[in-house]
């Protein structure tokens, strides 16, 4: 039962000096007469989170057999929780199969121009979130957040294609990558401390605060306050909004802890880049994925990178976000997972080895087990009488078919959330090697965004 006693606007806020919070949807934000709607609650928006999933597939591990995910591959078992929210693709297409060129065209839909000029590139038009973002910009503190696991690559590809390309899914315009946050602490600051993102990845904050202030004891007060007007419903609400936002501060802060005690002074952190110089020029270009400068574990620096998306739905910070596991050329040693021995760019070249494949099919488990962790938190988050996993959609995908075949046929897509009550689960769409733009166009029609992408107006059919 609806308990509120009075109407409070979707774009409030809770303000302290020098810092606010978004709230995430309560009752009190929604007419009474609409209050209890399952989904899609009025003035709610429906959220977009990209992920890019480098190297393709192993796909005797991954493709889905039938219409349903009732019987999921090896590399999709992760998604069994989930599987009402989810759906498969196959057949689908990049329309640029390349490490570089891949990349770029995986959520633009179009084939970007080669050139080995980084003030030339073109991709056709502005990229699916930037859309996205546009078109809910006036709802939202940061209408799309951008946030990426590898710094950009230099130089130009093995097919002549500057590798920006491969840096980058998320374009402004044609011509404009949008450059990602690669330090989550940087990323939960940008939306709630209100600072800008920096040229330096590990700079501090910005802001006027003091680097160990919280933001909820800088708007304790107003929460407080807040509380007292809401009902019953809405003051547990916060009170888990809360308690959220808190525990991924905490999260940083130990990590941040962690590193502080490491204690490397300038003399230690110049012998340790001097033995990274040595192991790179003995061991060559392949152990890059091997920073000997001590880093947050891969797994915990993406789920970090996460919350920070999933905070930033609930609370309607923002309404679309991207975030790369890696470049398109990804190299990272994957020897954590157990099974794997080596770098991920090279066991993608499995040679269609048996235990090569294993390897390569234990990696993309691994990124899947990352997108249900995604799936878990927005589904954790509640608002109305629904969630945000309800209220979004979640796309993953890849630059390529197979790190074993450089071409853009057949690539890896999953699409999860119900956009709103608009997208069905449990189902294994096949495509007919239809072009990713024509889902693109799809998605945007299920979100209410009269906008088309990929240089085409089709729809991919029983979307």
């Amino acid at each position: 039962m609806n308990s509120k006693t009075f109407e409070l606007s979707r774009r409030q806020m809770l303000r302290g000096a020098g810092a606010c919070i978004s709230l995430p949807l309560l009752e009190a934000m929604i007419p009474f007469q609409s209050a209890n709607a399952a989904v899609g609650a009025e003035g709610q928006p429906i959220r977009f989170a990209g992920f890019f999933m480098p190297n393709g597939v192993a796909h005797n591990h991954w493709d889905i057999k039938g219409s349903s995910l009732s019987k999921l591959s090896r590399s999709l078992q992760p998604l069994a929780e989930y599987r009402d929210y989810v759906t498969t693709i196959t057949g689908l297409n990049n329309p640029s199969g390349a490490h570089n060129l891949g990349t770029a065209a995986l959520f633009t839909g179009q084939v970007p121009k080669k050139t080995p000029n980084p003030a030339q590139v073109n991709v056709g038009n502005a990229s699916f979130d930037q859309i996205v973002g546009n078109a809910f910009k006036a709802n939202t503190t940061l209408p799309t957040l951008e946030l990426g696991m590898s710094s950009p690559s230099k130089g130009v590809g093995m097919n002549g294609a500057t590798n920006v390309y491969r840096s980058f899914v998320s374009w402004k315009n044609a011509t404009t990558p949008v450059p990602h946050e690669l330090n989550p602490k940087r990323a939960f600051d940008r939306l709630f401390k209100n600072v800008s993102v920096t040229s330096n990845p590990n700079a501090g904050p910005s802001s006027g605060l003091k680097p160990d202030s919280s933001v909820l004891d800088i708007v304790l007060e107003d929460a407080k306050s807040l509380q007292k007007r809401l009902g019953k419903a809405d003051q547990q609400k916060l009170d888990e909004y809360l308690t959220a936002v808190r525990e991924v501060e905490e999260r940083l802060e130990r990590q941040a802890s962690a590193n502080v005690n490491l204690n490397i002074t300038p003399t230690t952190l110049k012998a340790i880049r001097d033995t990274e110089k040595k192991l790179n020029k003995a061991l060559g270009s392949g152990k890059k994925g091997l920073s000997a400068v001590p880093q947050i574990p891969y797994q915990e620096y993406g789920r970090l990178m996460m919350d920070v998306m999933a905070l930033a739905f609930w609370s309607n910070s923002t309404v679309a976000s991207t975030l790369m596991f890696g470049d398109g050329l990804h190299g990272r040693n994957m020897s954590f997972l157990e099974g794997v021995n080596g770098n991920h760019h090279s066991i993608s070249h499995h040679g269609n080895k048996p235990k090569g494949l294993s390897e390569f099919g234990l990696i993309n488990q691994f990124f899947v087990s990352q997108l249900a962790y995604f799936l878990g938190r927005l589904e954790s988050m509640k608002e109305g009488g629904s969630n945000v996993l309800e209220n979004s959609v979640v796309m993953l995908g890849s630059n390529i078919s197979s790190g074993q075949v450089h071409n853009g046929k057949n690539i890896p897509v999953i699409v999860a959330g119900h956009a709103g009550g608009k997208l069905r689960g449990n189902r294994n769409i096949q495509a007919g090697n239809k072009p990713i733009a024509h889902l693109h166009n799809s998605l945007l029609s299920k979100m209410g965004i009269d906008k088309r992408i990929g240089g085409s107006k089709e729809k991919l059919r029983g979307v």
